[in-house]
């Protein structure tokens, strides 16, 4: 039986998705910490969720390191000789995820491609805190989230073979105003053209 994650589409942390949470509280991008719905659940969703087919989430989900969870002052006790650790880049964020450095060059938000090395080696580069923060990758590993970002799902894609349908959103219209006529040469004008333009033919004011 396919399960289905419920996403709240009106906000995102960064690119990360929103997601209803266990027990109904709140929203969360940690895929571990969200709700899973039955299909006849997930039907019943408000017009601002989206379902989406846990297979299809999961398939795409990455890692990424949320700095509220992690302390450097901590993570110091496990940078021990010829451990294996990856680099912050600071200043970088995508929502609450660190940046960390990527090979050769640049970085990433997704702890599974961010360059390893030895403490020797990162220590050799010479980089200063504000180029670079060294983190014991293990430490990192057991912080790390599972998350997605929304530019890496399509809805249509996800949902054609679910026999769930989105419900496209009724255009509102606007409240027909009847036509004026302007008080200085009688020409009509529209209720909204009253208001941006003076009349184009005699110059006459016809804001109320």
């Amino acid at each position: 039986m396919t399960q289905f994650y419920l996403q709240d589409s009106r906000s995102h942390v960064g690119d990360g998705m929103m997601f209803w949470a266990k027990e109904g509280r709140g929203y969360v991008t940690d895929l571990d910490q969200a709700e899973l719905f039955t299909f006849e659940e997930a039907c019943r969703h408000r017009d601002t969720d989206i379902p989406w087919p846990k297979e299809y989430i999961d398939a795409r989900a990455h890692y990424g390191v949320d700095h509220q969870y992690i302390n450097l002052d901590e993570a110091r006790d496990q940078l021990s000789p010829g451990c294996t650790v990856v680099l912050q880049i600071p200043g970088h964020w995508n929502g609450n995820d660190i940046a960390l450095a990527h090979w050769p060059i640049g970085h990433t938000y997704r702890f599974e491609k961010a360059h390893r090395l030895t403490l020797e080696v990162a220590q050799a580069i010479g980089n200063t805190p504000d180029e670079a923060v060294i983190w014991p990758a293990a430490y990192l590993e057991a912080k790390a989230r599972r998350l997605v970002h929304k530019l890496d799902v399509k809805v249509k894609e996800a949902l054609q073979s679910t026999g769930i349908e989105m419900a496209v959103p009724r255009r509102q219209r606007k409240p027909w105003q009847r036509p004026l006529n302007c008080h200085g040469c009688g020409r009509f004008i529209s209720w909204e053209g009253r208001f941006l333009n003076d009349c184009r033919n005699c110059g006459a004011n016809n804001c109320p």
